[in-house]
Parts: C-alpha cells; sequence; structure tokens
C-alpha cells in the first residue's frame, strides 16, 4: 500500500565540505531507506522512515590520511526522516516503495548539504547529475 507523506524532517547532518571538495573526483556515495525504530511487523497507522546518504572520498595514496583511513574519509552524512501515514493499521513492511517521495527527500538532502557547502565557499557538492544516479540507484 502507498503511504501519504505526513511530515518530513532533517534527521541529522555530518559535513566536511572542504575534504570533499578538494577530493570531489574521488567522491563515493552510498544510499539507504527503510524503517526508523520501528518494528516493521508492527501494524500501526504511522510509520517513521529514515533515507541516510553518505559519501567518502579515498585520499591519494601517500597522503597520511589514506592509511589512516583504508575504507575512505567519511566526509558527509546526512539523514532525512519522512513520517507516513496509513490510512489503515499495517506494517511497515505493507508500504510500498515510492521512487518519487525518495527522489524528493534526496533533493531535501541535496539542497540542505550543498548550502551547508556554499556558507563554507565550496562549490555545490551532491550535483542534480549524482542525485539522479542516487536515485536511479535507490530504484534499480
Amino acid at each position: 500500500m502507498l503511504a501519504t507523506l505526513a511530515a518530513d524532517r532533517l534527521y541529522a547532518l555530518s559535513l566536511r565540505p572542504q575534504e570533499w571538495d578538494g577530493l570531489r573526483e574521488r567522491a563515493e556515495l552510498a544510499i539507504r531507506w527503510g524503517p526508523l525504530a520501528d518494528d516493521p511487523a508492527v501494524p500501526s497507522r504511522r510509520h517513521w522512515f529514515l533515507l541516510v546518504v553518505e559519501a567518502r572520498v579515498r585520499p591519494p595514496d601517500g597522503d597520511p590520511l589514506a592509511a589512516e583511513h583504508a575504507a575512505g574519509l567519511e566526509v558527509m552524512r546526512c539523514g532525512w526522516e519522512a513520517e507516513l501515514e496509513l490510512p489503515i493499521d499495517l506494517p511497515a513492511n505493507a508500504i510500498d516503495d515510492d521512487p518519487d517521495l525518495v527522489a524528493r527527500l534526496l533533493r531535501h538532502i541535496a539542497d540542505t548539504v550543498n548550502d551547508v557547502a556554499a556558507r563554507a565557499g565550496a562549490a555545490p557538492l551532491l550535483t542534480d547529475e549524482l542525485v539522479s544516479a542516487l536515485a536511479a540507484r535507490r530504484v534499480g
């Protein structure tokens, strides 16, 4: 069943805009979407889901940070919470995936990250192309 978006809000943001900007060609992005603090089997009319986007950069070989951060340096983690409403009590796992909702929440994340990056003097970090690629990855 498709849920209605009752509310959405920034959940958390951790950002290192200068490091990301300086190594942007080495950025790797990941995306996760799912219930937040919600037993997926318990029926309810309201469920909270969390969209998380993370960015890591891999410092070049020889950089002291490369040895200290084998998995890459986390330069961004942003979570956006969605409060979803159903017309009847259902478990969270009965909610149909809504690619349009995820794309809209991704846009909120991009706008927030890019606003903070601009304040730090960095160019936009989550470009339209990256947002589209993340949305396609989530759907695909």
